[in-house]
């Protein structure tokens, strides 16, 4: 072999050698490339789950909660006793389109309301935390029969509204027994979902 031909043949390994270098160096930049395509969708993933919770996180505080505040009896000494339920928004923001339903149960069978008033009610909009008062009736000898324990007296409360600006509508349904020896109403069960009464 002529020293031609080993400086030939030398020249031909370094190139190989060169040659192997860089697609070796190609090779990890291509992994590289689809370790950093990777790393960009768990990124977009990681920001479309952040917007989501943020999502979720503002339109359950940005809205409207309505409830009872208290039920109580009012004009006790009249032929005809009322229980004033007191509903408020516990939100921030108001409610809109809130229908109220009121039902008053003696030993288990619905109280009419008196002629000219409704169970039921529109309400509009329901301001934060100013108080919105709902009326149902007894009959005096009713009363008498509560307050003493001879009947057992529920009241069902119902509300149906829509935040501003919110397509869904969110309900508020609770349920309120008398307790005649400590002479208040207590709340024994309830419900936020719609469609699903739990009386």
């Amino acid at each position: 072999m002529t020293r031609a031909e080993r400086e030939d043949r030398e020249i031909i390994q370094s190139e190989r050698s060169q040659l192997v270098k860089l697609s070796q160096v190609v090779r990890l930049a291509d992994f590289m490339a689809i370790l950093m395509v990777i790393a960009t969708i768990f990124s977009a993933y990681a920001a479309w789950r952040t917007a989501d919770v943020t999502r979720q996180v503002y339109s359950t505080l940005d809205r409207p909660f309505l409830g009872v505040q208290s039920v109580q009896f009012e004009a006790k000494e009249t032929s005809r006793p009322t229980i004033a339920v007191e509903f408020r928004n516990f939100g921030q923001i108001p409610a809109v389109d809130g229908i109220v339903t009121v039902r008053v149960l003696v030993n288990g069978k619905i109280v009419a309301p008196p002629e000219g008033t409704m169970s039921s009610q529109g309400v509009g909009i329901m301001s934060p935390t100013v108080p919105h008062f709902f009326y149902g009736f007894l009959a005096s000898a009713v009363y008498d029969d509560v307050i003493s324990g001879k009947s057992n007296l529920q009241i069902l409360t119902s509300i149906l509204y829509k935040g501003t600006g919110v397509t869904g509508a969110y309900c508020y349904h609770e349920h309120f027994v008398y307790d005649f020896r400590s002479a208040t109403f207590r709340a024994t069960e309830g419900s936020d979902r719609c469609g699903g009464e739990v009386f």
